[in-house]
């Protein structure tokens, strides 16, 4: 099947897509006073809908054209929208919005809906995809559902096929990249309960692979300051460190152990509700079977790796935040490779990597450049040789750092302790 004349649907990540109330106005996201209305608008009771998704971007100006939801300063997807157009004005590019709260195997469904819409219109018989983040995990819903004949190139970036960690943490704290949780439950009022009561939020949590390899901890006991401490430890008290046993200590004071696999689905539980199916296994290894599925990978960041919870498992609190710089910020390679699995891709017969590894974070990998003239070349069936995967640091040092207001107590026990050392300083 030739594939250079098919149309392009670009699949958006969770919370890239515009969502309007049954009214027609924007809810996520508007940028006014509605934002203090943004977590009663978001729960997921109620209904909201997309816009635009049969437009042919390409047909249309630049401000005509969907980009998504609005970021900060500026629309995260513009850039890459913009650069399939100006390479694809015959081919036709879409934009598929979708209620990036449901789960995946709704949204893929719909996008079944927009997949044959799009080729009856263009009168072709596949499609290219292009999908960031979540929407890479819609696209193998997809599949595993409906199958590949309607699609052609398949092109996925930074996608959790092992799921993040960092979900689990936005879901309990709500921090999202440099936002600070509570500022954003005080803004928004998109609360604990709200983000956890996502279906999508269940597709993205940590597989049970994922789990086995790195796993989480909790608190189990405490220890006296003197007991087992070596003389020559200084760690200051608040800040956990490894020990070879797979424990982790906090200078001698506190053990955290890692969690039994029943314990950690029992956690999941408590924090996502037993009305959400959790997805536990990687159910996307059949895309990498496709020789027209392609992947890009952020690496050498700082990325969650773990987290510590309390000692309560009716109420699940995360205490501690482990990290190593093994990601795209969000993402950890292990999962967006599964586990070194796209490692055996080699390459097509044009030359391109099927995976490719580049220094970008996760959001902001679908705006660089050497990703974007990949996609093009793929999509074209021409050549990128030159285009290679950056180096991976092979330092994984991890380190710990406490979690949310546990970071302001520590932060005050370390002031303590540094004025009682001082008064003991003659």
């Amino acid at each position: 099947m030739t594939m250079t004349h098919n149309p392009v649907i670009f699949i958006p990540g969770i919370m890239g897509s515009r969502l309007y109330d049954q009214e027609g106005d924007l809810v996520w996201v508007e940028y006014s006073l509605k934002l203090t209305k943004l977590g009663e608008m978001m729960r997921i009771q109620n209904p909201l809908f997309v816009k635009n998704n049969e437009k042919d971007l390409a047909a249309l100006s630049e401000d005509e054209r969907e980009y998504g939801a609005m970021g900060a300063f500026e629309y995260p997807y513009k850039k890459i929208i913009d650069r399939l157009c100006a390479e694809f004005p015959k081919r036709g590019v879409y934009f598929f919005s979708y209620d990036f709260r449901q789960s995946k195997k709704d949204t893929a469904k719909l996008l079944d809906q927009q997949i044959r819409r799009t080729l009856h219109a263009a009168g072709a018989s596949g499609a290219d995809l292009i999908a960031h983040s979540l929407g890479g995990l819609i696209v193998s819903a997809y599949l595993g559902m409906f199958g590949s004949d309607t699609v052609g190139k398949i092109m996925t970036l930074a996608t959790p096929y092992e799921g993040t960690p960092d979900i689990i943490n936005t879901a309990l704290t709500g921090e999202l990249t440099y936002i600070p949780g509570g500022l954003f439950d005080a803004v928004t009022k998109i609360t604990r309960d709200v983000r956890t009561s996502f279906p999508s939020g269940s597709d993205l949590i940590p597989t049970m692979t994922y789990f086995s390899r790195h796993p989480m901890y909790h608190y189990t006991k405490n220890i006296p300051v003197n007991d087992e401490m070596p003389a020559e430890d200084s760690i200051p008290d608040g800040e956990p460190y490894y020990l070879p046993a797979g424990q982790i200590r906090d200078a001698g004071v506190n053990v955290y152990e890692p969690m039994t696999p029943k314990e950690y689905a029992m956690t999941l539980q408590q924090l996502f509700g037993d009305g959400n199916a959790l997805r536990l296994e990687n159910d996307s290894r059949t895309l990498p079977e496709l020789d027209r599925s392609y992947f890009a990978v952020g690496i050498n960041h700082q990325t969650i790796r773990s987290l510590i919870f309390s000692d309560d498992p009716n109420e699940p609190e995360i205490t501690h935040i482990i990290y190593d710089h093994a990601g795209d910020g969000c993402v950890p390679t292990d999962s967006a490779t599964m586990f070194g699995h796209l490692e055996k891709l080699g390459k097509d017969p044009q030359g391109n990597e099927r995976l490719l590894k580049t220094e970008a974070e996760h959001g902001a990998i679908v705006n660089h450049d050497p990703v974007i003239d990949w996609i093009i070349a793929v999509l074209s069936e021409k050549t990128a040789a030159h285009i290679r995967s950056d180096p991976v640091i092979t330092d994984k040092t991890a380190f710990v750092k406490p979690a949310g207001r546990q970071e302001i107590l520590a932060k005050l026990q370390k002031l303590m302790t540094t004025i009682k050392n001082q008064k003991k300083t003659p």
